[in-house]
């Protein structure tokens, strides 16, 4: 085994796990996925056939596995409701950590594990992987060529189901915008740069039963001097995530699914595959995957690249802090009616 490649044991064998992160983190030369670990066993011995992991180092107890293996790095893929626990032992043991949105039920949770983070010298990451889409990524390069965005809009928009259930997911153990809108929010923080100053917001609830909200709206101003709005929406017609940003004279839209658009001075748009831009990191004779073209390939090679150099992920605790602190602005204007 060669000491440049990074140690890294799974905790958590869901469908996300096993659609978007671990085939990415499976496809890099320099990562040794050494364990597994789930409550199911069943779950977590299919996971591991199929990443080539020992059946021997298949777990149900996470803790034995940490002392058995003693890894470098940890993911802890799992609803937020099970996160808090195992994200903060695996701190404690001082080591890096990876975890899906949202970093914790409430941004309490999320600020002791920034704080355990530091107290143990650990990396952390939040997979806000709509940072690393790379159609947004290369846009966003071309806008700023001629300065800051100066605006910006990011809409998630989804369809329920079940309208005779109440909104809230995990059966209500954490509203959507905290679960699943605040991908939009840190989008929005993430291309407006800099600190919130103000936020007005219209959060209802709609069509549905229950004390929880689905249907969200924010206008976010920011020390950069950006403007930005941010629209989640539970109950529209498809799921739709786009986020459209303008600089000097130009525009750029991306709907990471479809189409991505770029124009500037009036000219004529051009229309990109949004899925093309995955093509770049695709190694010879590679199929191109969902995960190649919405960020969780890139956010995955960010995350080892951290660890692999010491330097903090740009989607760190403490900065996940503050996407959680903005989703708490935003969900104040909620008045149930």
């Amino acid at each position: 085994m060669s000491e440049s490649r990074v140690r890294v044991a799974l905790i958590g064998a869901g469908s996300m796990a096993n659609t978007y992160h671990y085939p990415a983190l499976a496809s890099f030369p320099d990562v040794e996925l050494v364990a597994i670990c789930d409550l199911i066993e069943e779950k977590a011995r299919a996971t591991a056939q199929r990443l080539s992991i020992p059946a021997e180092r298949v777990y149900t107890d996470y803790k034995q596995m940490l002392a058995d293996v003693e890894p470098r790095a940890v993911y802890v893929l799992m609803p937020p409701q099970h996160l808090y626990e195992p994200a903060l032992y695996v701190l404690k043991q001082g080591c890096h950590l990876f975890v899906e949105k949202p970093p914790g039920l409430t941004t309490t949770q999320t600020r002791m594990l920034a704080y355990t983070a530091g107290e143990h010298n650990c990396l952390t990451m939040t997979g806000f992987q709509r940072r690393f889409i790379p159609a947004v990524t290369a846009l966003r390069r071309r806008v700023e060529e001629r300065g800051p965005i100066h605006f910006a809009e990011v809409t998630f928009y989804k369809s329920t189901a079940n309208l005779s259930a109440p909104a809230g997911f995990y059966d209500g153990a954490i509203d959507p915008l905290t679960s699943d809108g605040i991908h939009a929010v840190d989008n929005l923080r993430w291309l407006c740069g800099g600190d919130v100053v103000d936020v007005y917001a219209d959060v209802r609830r709609r069509y549905v039963s229950g004390p929880i909200p689905n249907a969200f709206f924010a206008l976010v101003t920011f020390s950069t001097g950006a403007v930005g709005t941010v629209h989640y929406n539970a109950v529209t017609g498809r799921r739709i995530f786009r986020a459209e940003f303008h600089g000097q004279n130009v525009t750029a839209s991306v709907d990471a699914d479809r189409d991505s658009l770029f124009v500037s001075d009036s000219g004529e748009p051009e229309i990109l595959p949004s899925a093309e831009f995955g093509r770049a990191v695709l190694r010879p004779g590679e199929e191109l995957r969902p995960y190649h073209w919405l960020g969780f390939w890139h956010e995955n090679r960010h995350f080892i690249d951290c660890v692999k150099t010491g330097r903090q992920p740009s989607s760190h605790f403490a900065d996940a802090v503050k996407s959680m602190e903005l989703v708490e602005q935003i969900l104040r204007a909620y008045r149930e009616t």
